[in-house]
């Protein structure tokens, strides 16, 4: 995973310390590369986990929400340079900073073992992602999107985090790895329906 998260952390400097005129073609062209490398995390072992540490690792359901995270960012680089012709370097490079931030917290939240820390980075996606719609947006409701997009999503996610508690206190652990070796599983119970529902608000929303 530092092979993808360490490379998209120097697409902020890259950004600031690029000339005015190469700015969009450095960037562009390093999130690409950052792109095909990411491409390599699909062949795992027989596992079906690939372990990067005790907090991140990646399997076959979050290897592609990654992969597309990464494809993501230079078609939006792509796309946002027409609309951004009219802005100030400044401005330009806060913008494209804002996205290189973004990808770096989806990386991170898609790879997460620890539910905890997939939470807190999933609800620091709002801050970039925020920053742009107010900021960027097209539309002249955009402070209003924003607004609403910021509560919607914030109080969806205050199950989510009830849950969490309730599972860590139940569980012992938050921690992917380490649910099967628990001695306290979750009982089938219905109220398994309520913490299915509570952990799917935030989502859903």
């Amino acid at each position: 995973m530092l092979k993808i998260i360490i490379p998209s952390i120097m697409l902020l400097p890259l950004t600031w310390l690029s000339n005015n005129k190469n700015m969009w073609v450095n960037v562009t062209s390093y999130s690409f590369m950052i792109s095909f490398l990411s491409v390599m995390i699909l062949w795992q072992n027989d596992m079906n986990i690939l372990n990067f540490s005790l907090l991140f690792s990646t399997d076959s359901l979050s290897s592609p929400l990654i992969i597309l995270t990464t494809w993501l960012l230079p078609l939006m680089l792509l796309a946002s340079q027409n609309h951004m012709k009219k802005e100030s370097e400044q401005n330009k490079k806060i913008y494209v900073s804002m996205l290189v931030l973004l990808q770096i917290l989806l990386i991170m939240t898609f790879s997460a073992n620890e539910l905890i820390m997939f939470y807190i980075l999933f609800e620091a996606t709002l801050i970039p992602t925020l920053i742009i719609i107010t900021r960027w947006g097209n539309q002249t409701e955009r402070l209003n999107a924003g607004l609403y997009f910021l509560f919607y999503t914030l109080i969806g996610s205050i199950p989510l985090l009830i849950a969490l508690i309730y599972i860590q206190n139940h569980m012992g652990t938050l921690n992917f790895l380490l649910f099967p070796l628990t001695f306290s599983p979750l009982d089938q119970t219905w109220s398994n329906n309520i913490l299915w529902l509570a952990c799917m608000m935030a989502f859903l929303i």
